[in-house]
């Protein structure tokens, strides 16, 4: 069993002083990966990767929200049948969110 491991570091010049802002697990009982990590207007944070354990395809795109402890507020899965990839995530300036990544379940060329 594989899970997502994910060590958030508080981000401060380098110095004798930086200090892990806390450690979590996020994710279920199938390989879950994290590509991108970004501090939200809140205080907390978006992560984006995709799971093997949620959502209806294999792999599909996964966010998972925290708040500055790193408690879950929420968690997605989006997806099709088949593979969907996030790379990157950023808050936008309504507060929502923008992914980037790939899909092989939406778009042209998918029978």
């Amino acid at each position: 069993m594989r899970t997502l491991i994910l060590l958030m570091v508080l981000l401060v010049p380098l110095g004798a002083n930086a200090q892990t802002t806390f450690e979590r697990t996020y994710g279920g009982s199938g390989d879950d990966y994290a590509y991108s990590v970004a501090e939200t207007d809140d205080g907390g944070y978006i992560v984006a990767g995709w799971t093997w354990s949620f959502g209806p395809g294999i792999p599909d795109i996964y966010l998972v929200k925290t708040d500055g402890a790193g408690d879950t507020v929420w968690t997605r899965a989006y997806g099709g049948s088949l593979g969907d990839f996030s790379y990157s995530v950023e808050q936008t300036d309504d507060g929502g969110y923008v992914v980037a990544g790939y899909t092989f379940s939406f778009g042209a060329g998918v029978a």
